[in-house]
């Protein structure tokens, strides 16, 4: 197939606006990695695509002017595009943080890759393909977790004094709100007088509905407690 300037800039332009879509949906989200991040991506794949169907194609235009050069040519049309896919990677990595136990930014990291394969899809010249993904990642991003009730995780960490009898109480409490413990990191500092400060970091799944601040102050009316509070809402973003 022979592109024309206006194809290459209208599968160009193409590239960038279903990329800028994704990326915008990121940018009401909060997330760093946005409309520019997002455009670029799919812009960048889009531009190695093309350049290797320009590139392919030629090869193979020199191989049948030059027979006596055919048997060591080749082209393969994939070879670029599986590049891309491989090394968005680190892109996508640099989204993603870990930090006690709580994972943030897979998301976007997924958007970032998905949003290559868009570029892919439009420098190959497949629109239909492109324009229907883009809709369905949409919907991914913006209706599946409301139409779908996940049990969320919240981090929730506790200073206190008295161990045994803070942990009673707090396993209590814990019960009494039909909340379910998934894991839970102890430590404790000792004082120069000879007491100790425990510090506990609990990650918990939470009832549909769970009202956090009423919970985290009736916690805090324990006479042993010293400090409390949330780590992470959430474990997608």
């Amino acid at each position: 197939m022979d592109f024309t300037q206006t194809e290459i800039f209208l599968r160009l332009i193409l590239a960038a606006v279903v990329g800028g879509i994704i990326g915008y949906e990121r940018e009401l989200k909060g997330r760093d990695a946005g409309i520019r991040t997002h455009t670029l991506v799919s812009l960048g794949a889009a531009i190695i695509t093309i350049t290797q169907l320009e590139a392919s194609k030629w090869v193979l235009e020199f191989a049948m002017a030059n027979p006596e050069f055919s048997t060591i040519l080749s082209s393969d049309i994939t070879r670029l595009t599986a590049q891309i896919v491989n090394g968005i990677g680190f892109l996508g990595a640099g989204t993603i943080i870990v930090s006690r136990r709580t994972v943030t930014g897979l998301t976007t990291a997924a958007s970032i890759w998905a949003v290559a394969s868009l570029g892919i899809a439009v420098g190959m010249g497949y629109y239909y393909m492109a324009i229907a993904s883009t809709l369905i990642m949409l919907i991914v991003l913006r209706l599946v977790k409301s139409l779908f009730k996940i049990e969320r995780s919240k981090q929730l960490e506790v200073h206190y004094k008295n161990r045994d009898q803070t942990l009673k109480y707090l396993e209590q409490v814990f019960k009494d709100n039909s909340i379910t413990v998934v894991s839970a990191d102890h430590s404790i500092t000792y004082q120069e007088d000879g007491t100790s400060i425990c510090e506990d970091l609990y990650t918990l799944h939470l009832p549909s509905q769970f009202n956090m601040m009423q919970f985290i102050s009736q916690v805090g009316a324990f006479e042993n407690i010293i400090k409390i509070k949330t780590i992470k809402a959430t474990l997608d973003n």
